[in-house]
C-alpha cells in the first residue's frame, strides 16, 4: 500500500511539474496569440502496411483514422468505447472504464476481446488477445498523448506484427516539433468525480524532440457505490531523434489506474433504477475470499472494489532508415510489464428471489424465519429480494517482449517487403472464483445472513503459469501493374509454442503445445479517378489458441480444444475524397471455422459462423459550418455447426444493424468558435448465448455536447444518454432458462451523466 501511495505521489508530482510551463504561459499569452491546432490524422496511413505508409484513399482494405479532436466530441468513457467510432464493431463498454466485451463484424466470441490487437505506435502492447479476464483495452487509456488512431479491420492485417485477422487498432501518439506545444484540461462529472489531463512537446536539441503527458483522476460513477471507485493515473513520454536517412522513436508509458467492474444483475426487481443501480457498496466492497491459487487451503479479507486495474509499464523504440535509392529498413521493438487485476460481484443463479422464496427453499439456518442485514441490522420482508454473489478475484502478471524487423526492396513498379516477427509473453494468473454471499437486491445491497457460512466451500481457486514464444516471417508484395491498377500479396508462416501449467486441488498438470499457420492476403485496388478507388482482396488468418485455450483442453473428451481458429474473409468496397466529402463503402463475407466458445463456468463449444454484410463510413465537411459523420453496418450473423441445436441461429453476441451519427454545426464569431453537436447510436437486437435463449433487446441512445474555444482557452459540456436509455448489453450465460424465457440477470448501459471539460493550448 505504502509503494502504491508513493507512486501516485510521484504520479501527480510529475504533471504537476510538467503542467507548470503550461500555466505560465498561459498566464503570459494574450488574446492575439492563437492555439495550436490540432492536427487531423495525415492522409498517409501506416498500420495494415508494408514499408512506409499509403494513402488512406488507395490503401486497398478498410480502415479507420480517428483525430484527437474526433476524440474530443465522442468522449469515450474507456478505451473501448473509443472504438465504437469503427465501422462494423460492437462494443459491449458498459463494463466500465478497465474492461470491455468489443466483437468484430463477422466474428462471434463469448466476451472479452480475442480479436482486437491493440498497438502504440505500431508495436502491439501484449503477444496475444484471447487470456479470460482480459481484453487488451484494458492495457492502454487515452489521454491528451495520442495525436490519432488508425484501426484496420481484417485484410492485411493478417500478415504484420502479430498477425491479428480482426481488428488491428494503432494508437499513435504525439511527437515533438520545432516549436513549443502543449495543453492542460480539468474535467469534473456530475457524481463528483475529477481528472486532469495535460501534455507538453517541443525540442531538446538539434533534430532531437521530446513529449510528455499524462492524466490523474478519481472518483465515482453514475452507478454510485458511495467511495472512489475510479482513481489511478498515467504518465507517457517519447523522445525523437531524426536522421539525414531516418528516424529513431522511443517511448514509455506508466499506467497505475482503476475502476469497478460493473456485471449483470436482476433486473426484474421492483424499483431498481437500471442506469444507476450498483450491487456493490461500502457494505459488501470487504469480503472474505479463498486465496487466489491457494487451491481452497486458506482465505483472506480483499477489497471487491478494486474492479478492473493495470499496474504496469509498456515501451517501446521504432526505427526507420533509408540504406539507399531502393532499400528501407525498420525495426520495432516493445515491452510490457505488470499486473492486470480483476475483481467484483458476480451473480450467482437465475436472477433474485424474495425472502419468503429463500426461507421456504432452505436457503437459510434450520428453523430460521427472519432474515436481517449485516451491517445495518435491517430486517426485511418477506416480500424484498436477495440474491448470492460472488466475490471473484483473478490478478495476472503479464509479461511480454516483442521485434518486427522489415527489409523493403523497390525495383520500379514494384515494393517488396521481407519481414521477421518476434515475440515473447507469458502470463501467471492467481484465481479465486465463487465465494459466494447471499446479498440483498436493492435496498442497502447489504450482506444478509443466509447461509454465508460455507461462501468459500468450494471456490475455484487456481494458480497457473503460461509462456509463450512466436516466429513468424512473411513476405508482402505490392504490383504497380499499370498506373492506376495494383496488386497487393502477401504471405506470412507463423510458429507458436506455448507452454502451461496449473495448480488447482490437486497434482500439477503441464500442456506443451507447437502450432503452426500460414495466413494470406491478396487484394487488388484500381484508381477510377484521383478521387475514387475500388478494391476487392481475400484474405485468411488465425487465431492461435494459448493459455486458457489450453486449460479448457484439461478434461475434455470430445473434440479438440486447442486447436487453431481459421478466419476467412472476403471484401470488395468503394473509396471517395473530394470538397469536404469522404466515403467508404465495404461489403464482406466473413467464414469463421473451429472457434471455441468457452465462457467462464460454461462448458466448452466448438462452432463455426457464416456473415454477410456491409459498412459504411462517411463525413461531409460544409463551408458554412455543418458537418456530418457516420458510419453503420448491416449483417447477417450465423451460426454455423451441422447437427446441433444452435445451428444457422443469430450468431452469439453480433448484432445485426448498427448506426451511429454525429451532426454537429460550428460558427465562429471573431476570436470565438462555437460548436454544438449530437449524437445518435441505434443496435440491434442480440443474444447472450448459442441457442439464442437470451434476447437483449434492440436500443437507441442521443448524447451531445457543445464546445466553446477562444485564443488557446476552451469549455466543454457534454451529456452522455441524454435520453436516459435503459439498453441491455450482457447475460448470464452460467444460468440459462428454457425457451422464451426472459433471464433477469442483464448488464444495462449507464444512464444519463454531464461532464465539464475546461482547457487551454498552445
Amino acid at each position: 500500500m505504502t509503494t502504491r501511495l508513493h507512486t501516485r505521489h510521484l504520479l501527480l508530482s510529475t504533471i504537476a511539474a510538467m503542467t507548470a510551463p503550461i500555466a505560465a504561459q498561459a498566464q503570459t499569452a494574450t488574446a492575439a496569440t492563437p492555439a495550436a491546432p490540432d492536427v487531423a490524422p495525415s492522409e498517409i496511413i501506416v498500420t495494415g502496411h508494408a514499408g512506409s505508409g499509403i494513402k488512406k484513399l488507395e490503401a486497398g482494405y478498410s480502415i479507420t483514422t480517428i483525430s484527437s479532436n474526433d476524440i474530443a466530441i465522442q468522449n469515450p468513457k474507456s478505451t473501448g468505447d473509443l472504438l465504437k467510432s469503427v465501422p462494423g464493431i460492437w462494443v459491449e463498454s458498459s463494463g466500465g472504464v478497465g474492461t470491455s466485451n468489443v466483437f468484430v463484424r463477422g466474428i462471434p466470441s463469448t466476451g472479452d476481446a480475442p480479436f482486437v490487437t491493440m498497438q502504440l505506435d505500431g508495436i502491439p502492447v501484449f503477444g496475444v488477445n484471447s487470456p479470460s479476464f482480459m481484453d487488451q483495452t484494458a492495457l492502454v487509456r487515452v489521454d491528451t498523448t495520442i495525436a490519432n488512431v488508425e484501426a484496420v479491420n481484417g485484410g492485411p492485417a493478417a500478415l504484420f506484427s502479430d498477425g491479428q485477422p480482426g481488428l488491428t487498432t494503432n494508437l499513435i501518439l504525439r511527437e515533438g516539433h520545432e516549436t513549443t506545444q502543449g495543453a492542460v484540461m480539468a474535467s469534473v462529472t456530475n457524481q463528483g468525480a475529477t481528472r486532469i489531463d495535460g501534455y507538453l512537446s517541443g525540442k531538446l536539441a538539434p533534430d532531437t524532440y521530446y513529449m510528455v503527458g499524462g492524466y490523474y483522476q478519481r472518483g465515482d460513477t453514475v452507478r454510485k457505490a458511495g467511495f472512489d471507485t475510479e482513481k489511478g493515473g498515467q504518465i507517457t513520454a517519447n523522445i525523437t531523434h531524426k536522421f539525414d536517412n531516418g528516424k529513431l522513436n522511443i517511448f514509455a508509458r506508466y499506467t497505475d489506474d482503476h475502476g469497478e467492474w460493473f456485471l449483470p444483475f436482476a433486473t426484474d426487481v421492483p424499483g431498481l433504477n437500471l442506469g444507476t443501480y450498483n450491487q456493490l457498496n461500502k457494505y459488501n466492497r470487504n469480503l472474505t475470499i479463498v486465496t487466489p491459487g491457494s487451491g481452497g487451503a486458506s482465505t483472506e479479507q480483499f477489497d471487491i472494489g478494486k474492479g478492473r486495474g493495470w499496474n504496469g509499464i509498456i515501451g517501446g523504440a521504432n526505427l526507420s532508415l533509408s540504406l539507399g535509392e531502393n532499400v528501407d529498413f525498420s525495426d520495432k521493438l516493445g515491452g510490457t510489464a505488470g499486473t492486470l487485476q480483476t475483481t467484483g460481484l458476480v451473480p450467482q443463479g437465475a436472477g433474485a428471489i424474495t425472502v419468503t422464496t429463500a426461507l421456504a427453499s432452505g436457503d437459510g439456518t434450520a428453523g430460521q424465519t427472519q432474515v436481517n442485514t449485516i451491517h445495518t441490522g435491517q430486517a426485511l420482508a418477506g416480500s424484498d429480494y436477495v440474491q448470492q454473489f460472488g466475490a471473484w478475484v483473478v490478478e495476472k502478471r503479464l509479461r511480454s517482449i516483442n521485434n518486427e524487423a522489415a527489409l523493403t526492396f523497390k525495383t520500379g513498379a514494384n515494393k517488396l517487403t521481407a519481414g521477421y516477427y518476434f515475440n515473447h509473453f507469458t502470463s501467471d494468473d492467481l484465481w479465486s472464483l465463487g465465494n459466494n454471499y447471499w446479498m440483498q437486491v436493492g435496498g442497502s445491497s447489504d450482506v444478509v445472513n443466509l447461509n454465508n457460512a460455507n461462501a468459500t466451500t468450494g471456490a475455484f481457486a487456481i494458480a497457473d503459469q503460461g509462456k509463450a514464444d512466436e516466429n513468424s516471417f512473411y513476405l508482402a508484395d505490392s504490383y504497380q501493374i499499370t498506373e492506376d491498377l495494383r496488386l497487393d500479396a502477401g504471405i506470412r508462416y507463423q510458429i507458436l509454442k506455448t507452454d502451461f501449467t496449473i495448480e488447482h486441488n490437486g497434482p500439477t498438470t503441464f500442456i506443451s503445445k507447437n502450432i503452426h499457420a500460414v495466413p494470406w492476403s491478396v487484394g487488388l485496388d484500381y484508381k477510377v479517378t484521383p478521387n475514387l478507388n475500388i478494391y476487392v482482396r481475400g484474405s485468411q488468418g488465425y487465431h492461435m489458441p494459448t493459455f486458457d485455450d489450453l486449460r479448457s483442453q484439461i478434461g475434455n473428451t470430445g473434440p479438440a480444444l486447442d486447436d487453431k481458429w481459421k478466419v476467412t474473409s472476403i471484401e470488395g468496397g468503394v473509396k471517395y475524397h473530394e470538397r469536404g466529402v469522404d466515403l467508404s463503402v465495404t461489403a464482406f463475407y466473413d467464414k469463421v471455422t473451429g472457434e471455441v466458445y468457452n465462457d467462464v463456468g460454461v462448458p466448452p463449444q466448438i462452432a463455426g459462423s457464416k456473415t454477410y454484410g456491409a459498412e459504411f463510413a462517411g463525413s461531409w465537411t460544409s463551408n458554412f459550418g455543418l458537418s456530418v459523420t457516420a458510419d453503420s453496418v448491416i449483417e447477417d450473423p450465423k451460426t454455423a455447426s451441422p447437427g446441433d441445436s444452435f445451428d444457422k441461429l443469430q450468431a452469439v453476441r453480433i448484432p445485426k444493424y448498427q448506426f451511429r451519427g454525429t451532426p454537429a454545426y460550428k460558427v465562429v464569431f471573431g476570436d470565438t468558435a462555437a460548436t454544438a453537436y449530437a449524437t445518435f447510436e441505434a443496435l440491434g437486437k442480440r443474444y447472450s448465448d448459442l441457442n439464442n435463449l437470451q434476447p437483449l433487446p434492440a436500443y437507441q441512445t442521443v448524447s451531445a455536447g457543445i464546445l466553446v474555444e477562444h485564443a488557446g482557452f476552451s469549455a466543454q459540456a457534454a451529456v452522455d444518454n441524454l435520453t436516459n436509455s435503459h439498453g441491455l448489453t450482457e447475460g448470464n450465460p452460467r444460468f440459462l432458462a428454457g425457451p422464451g424465457v426472459a433471464l433477469p440477470d442483464l448488464r444495462p448501459i449507464f444512464g444519463r451523466s454531464y461532464k465539464l471539460t475546461l482547457g487551454y493550448k498552445f
